[in-house]
């Protein structure tokens, strides 16, 4: 790519053969703050009760200084995609890893749990920024035949940031650095995102078509509709499910009726609504997304609830914790690396074996927490996750290409906000509604459950995530079958 920052490349403008040769130097930068990101997320999953005990908060601040993040970037990313396609991606690059990277100082020096979660707020919104322009760049910079192997890359980063970010987080904690404990993860990400914004001059600029206006109706009924419909569900647990949690829930989805309603009638206008509903009417995009959503929840959910189970139900520290999860990430990194040559070879069966086997994984590991539910870093069950990580890498990084490339590249940055909004969305409301069904199926309050009330809420809990992984491979049976039938397709 050029070494100059000021070049500007209208995406749409840019043929396939005009792409410069050294894009390949600039893709190590281009991903490297996805890896920032990815590594932030894991370490603080796992530094949390040792976060929680420090600052004596309570339960349910530890769990909004997750889902605070989490909420934060799902209602914000459709509208940044879209500030991207207008205003410039490396733009908005530099604002996202400069704010992310100042939240992560912020966020170490801080010794109060609501300015915390108040700080992940605002760092989710920065995560925002980050995200649908990593995946536009890689949409307009590589030529179509390239874009398996580049998705591939973007996947293992994915699962290298998710596998090396657990056991990073839980390293750092057990070493403890100059005392500083939990904080240390959040100053680790202050030199990485100096790094990667030192990195960024090598890259061009890169546009959608043309200056659009701003559909600040529907920006607004999209965030709060969502917002309203996700914070209900983290916090109605916790508060009892009083009568204003059922009406924000009923608000929401009176909001987002609202937001379609305003969109489809400005599109017809001829205006520039927020998103292009239009897209919907592709069939390989709308069972794409469906997978995407169905595949999402089971992941997180499954990741949330084995958490759970390790540090309260086990009592397993956060070092322990994090070497529970890297078969899981190995397996998830090794596919992700190799799925576009799989998909490329047998077409979309990869994607359906990659979901059943994760569905199935999920029932396999209930079978072993009745054989022995205690020693879960034995064998048997480094398989199983090894397995399910294997499964999570043929499905998902595949998805991530088969769902963009239904998207014209001058709506590259709207594609890729929508598809991280329906991502992280679905991680969102999959920890809202497992944790309800975790904590019904417990049947008691955390420190007086029994070792055997934990198992039966996180096998009941493991059943809902298979459940969701098998749904995921009914729809992607709707996908075509072959790679020449997906390749006309794309």
């Amino acid at each position: 790519m050029p070494n100059h920052p000021s070049t500007t490349l209208l995406a749409y403008e840019k043929p396939e053969q005009q792409v410069d040769p050294r894009r390949w130097y600039a893709l190590a930068v281009i991903l490297l703050p996805i890896l920032l990101n990815s590594l932030n997320t894991y370490m603080i999953q796992v530094a949390l009760p040792l976060i929680q005990d420090s600052l004596q908060a309570s339960f349910s601040d530890a769990q909004l200084i997750v889902t605070g993040f989490s909420l934060s970037l799902a209602v914000a990313l459709i509208i940044s995609g879209k500030l991207g396609d207008m205003f410039g991606r490396k733009r908005l690059l530099y604002i996202g890893v400069s704010g992310f990277t100042l939240m992560a100082l912020l966020g170490g020096l801080t010794s109060n749990p609501t300015l915390l979660i108040v700080i992940r707020i605002v760092q989710g919104l920065t995560a925002a920024l980050i995200q649908p322009q990593v995946l536009s760049l890689l949409q307009v910079n590589f030529l179509s035949r390239e874009k398996g192997l580049v998705f591939s890359i973007y996947g293992a980063i994915l699962g290298f940031g998710f596998a090396f970010g657990l056991i990073l987080g839980g390293i750092l904690v057990n070493w403890n650095p100059f005392d500083l404990g939990w904080r240390t993860v959040f100053f680790f990400n202050v030199p990485f995102g100096i790094l990667v914004l030192l990195c960024l001059p090598i890259l061009p600029e890169t546009r959608g078509r043309g200056m659009q206006s701003v559909d600040w109706s529907g920006i607004f009924f999209l965030i709060s509709g969502l917002f309203l419909l996700v914070y209900p569900l983290s916090e109605g647990q916790k508060q009892g499910w009083p009568l204003w949690i059922w009406g924000c829930l009923i608000l929401s989805l009176l909001l987002l009726f609202a937001f379609i309603a305003v969109e489809i009638r400005k599109q017809k206008q001829g205006g520039a609504p927020l998103i292009d509903l239009s897209i919907f009417k592709q069939h390989l995009f709308k069972v794409g997304m469906a997978s995407v959503v169905l595949i999402y929840l089971s992941m997180f959910s499954f990741f949330f609830v084995l958490t759970y189970y390790l540090q309260f139900g086990l009592h397993y520290d956060a070092q322990a914790t994090s070497f529970m999860f890297l078969p899981l990430g190995c397996g998830f990194f090794l596919t992700s690396l190799v799925s576009s040559r799989i998909v490329q070879k047998w077409g979309m069966v990869v994607l359906k074996i990659g979901a059943l086997t994760t569905g199935i994984c999920c029932f396999l590991f209930i079978v072993l927490l009745q054989v022995d539910a205690v020693h879960l870093l034995q064998s048997p069950y480094i398989v199983v996750l090894l397995v399910y990580g294997l499964g999570l890498g043929l499905v998902t990084t595949p998805l991530t290409r088969v769902v963009l490339g239904t998207v014209p590249l001058k709506d590259a940055g709207t594609g890729s906000g929508l598809f991280n909004t329906f991502m992280y969305l679905s991680g969102a409301l999959g920890v809202a509604l497992i944790s309800i069904l975790f904590s019904a199926a417990l049947r008691q309050p955390l420190a007086s459950a029994a070792l055997s009330d934990y198992v039966r809420a996180f096998s009941t809990s493991l059943a809902a995530c298979g459940g969701l992984a098998l749904a995921a491979f009914v729809f992607l049976c709707f996908l075509p079958e072959s790679k020449d039938q997906l390749n006309e397709r794309q």
